[in-house]
């Protein structure tokens, strides 16, 4: 049996699929492509991190509970990132899977400059899972939906632009999901949160 063709081909529809959906991208379009891949990108992790922290430390002195978990994400968020950097150019150089284009040859539409090798798996869509399973517990349940069309946004936009084939996408999902859920067992200790100073010193500046 060829593993590949079962597990990474899908029996023909993993080509299928991408050549439907990369075809189908209204010209009107790309402009949400390339705004979906610039989400999914590893160069916002930074500004996600400082984000965390900046919630973190201006949220209401009441929600102090609140405050340490958000701390706390956003230490897990930084160890699942480092996790899925290395797990994920692990996977793309072990495996060195080819791009659509390297495949399938001019019948891609191609919207971004990438390399003929190591598609598998989708670095934005690692990403991607990991800034939805950093905010995942943070935000209100009505919040959840944007954060499953914010995964699914980036997933289609890679596929869009020619960059990666579904199941790319899939295992890069999958990848971050894994990080995320390492992250969340190792148990940090939450070392931050003290270094923030929550609700102390605003607390003793108010009685004063």
């Amino acid at each position: 049996m060829n593993l590949k063709w079962v597990f990474y081909d899908w029996h023909g529809w993993n080509r299928s699929l991408f050549e439907t959906l990369n075809n189908g991208l209204p010209e009107a379009a790309r402009p949400l492509a390339y705004l979906g891949s610039a989400v999914g990108s590893y160069w916002t992790a930074p500004f996600m991190l400082a984000a965390l922290l900046f919630w973190a430390r201006h949220s209401q002195v009441t929600q102090t509970s609140l405050q340490v978990r958000i701390v706390g994400q956003a230490q897990r968020f930084a160890l699942a990132c480092l996790l899925a950097l290395v797990v994920t150019s692990l996977l793309k150089w072990g495996l060195d899977l080819p791009r659509p284009a390297t495949v399938i040859g001019n019948g891609v539409r191609v919207l971004t400059l990438v390399e003929p090798s190591r598609g598998f798996p989708s670095g934005h869509s690692v990403y991607i899972a990991l800034v939805v399973g950093a905010l995942w517990p943070l935000v209100a349940r009505r919040t959840l939906a944007a954060l499953v069309v914010a995964l699914c946004w980036v997933g289609y936009s890679r596929i869009a632009m020619g960059a990666h084939f579904p199941a790319d996408v899939l295992a890069g999902w999958l990848v971050g999901a894994a990080c995320v859920i390492a992250a969340a067992l190792a148990r940090t200790p939450n070392v931050w949160a003290p270094m923030l100073d929550f609700g102390g010193s605003r607390a003793t500046n108010r009685r004063r």
